[in-house]
């Protein structure tokens, strides 16, 4: 039963917001692939690649049949295959430019692997974790909006921060900061809040107003 309902996401999901995300992943390391940047904005490249995969990972959430089927899958399972679809591939791409930035910075990259790698998954994570949210109780494109507008809202709260209180800088000398520390229980909560979002669907007035109007 899971593999006919794969073969039938991959062509239900809208691709077009990941080909988007790639394209500009891309575009955001080619300072680094045709120059010799410093450390910095590497890193502010990479963590732009990963916000902006998981941003269009998150539009394969809402399911626009979801008021409308009965499927013999539970949600959760609907719900997982739809991330799988577009999150894999997003960690592949964001893998692959990693590797291919981190070769052309060659001396360059002196920071931490494993702590850019944790930013880089709470950026792509958290936008994800919204929409999950936004599309328990709306099956339609604006409740995967969510992803982008919590992703932007926490961008611009974050960088009232600043100095040792910033939780963009890098560790130094491998001694993390109380911001920094932040960092693993960020990634803790957006993986809960997945797993709490793709649960069943509740009965939310809007839903119901949906099955109601397709039982019509």
């Amino acid at each position: 039963m899971t593999r006919p309902l794969t073969l039938h996401l991959i062509r239900a999901v809208p691709w077009w917001p990941f080909a988007v995300a790639v394209l500009l992943a891309v575009v955001a390391q080619l300072p680094v692939l045709l120059k010799d940047p410093p450390p910095a904005m590497i890193v502010i490249d990479l963590r732009i690649a990963a916000a902006v995969l998981g941003a269009a990972a998150g539009f394969a959430l809402p399911d626009l049949m979801a008021s409308t089927v009965i499927s013999p899958l539970p949600r959760w399972r609907r719900q997982w295959l739809r991330i799988a679809l577009l999150l894999v591939p997003s960690v592949l791409v964001w893998g692959l430019l990693y590797l291919a930035v981190r070769n052309a910075a060659g001396p360059a990259v002196t920071w931490s692997h494993g702590f850019v790698i944790l930013q880089a998954a709470v950026c792509g994570l958290l936008p994800v974790a919204a929409a999950a949210v936004g599309a328990r109780y709306r099956d339609d494109a604006a409740g995967a909006l969510l992803g982008p507008i919590v992703q932007g809202v926490v961008l611009v709260v974050s960088l009232f921060f600043t100095d040792r209180g910033s939780p963009w800088s890098l560790p130094m000398d491998g001694v993390w900061t109380t911001a920094q520390r932040c960092w693993p229980i960020a990634l803790a909560l957006v993986v809960v809040t997945l797993l709490v979002a793709n649960r069943e669907t509740p009965a939310t007035p809007y839903l119901t107003a949906r099955r109601a109007g397709a039982k019509r």
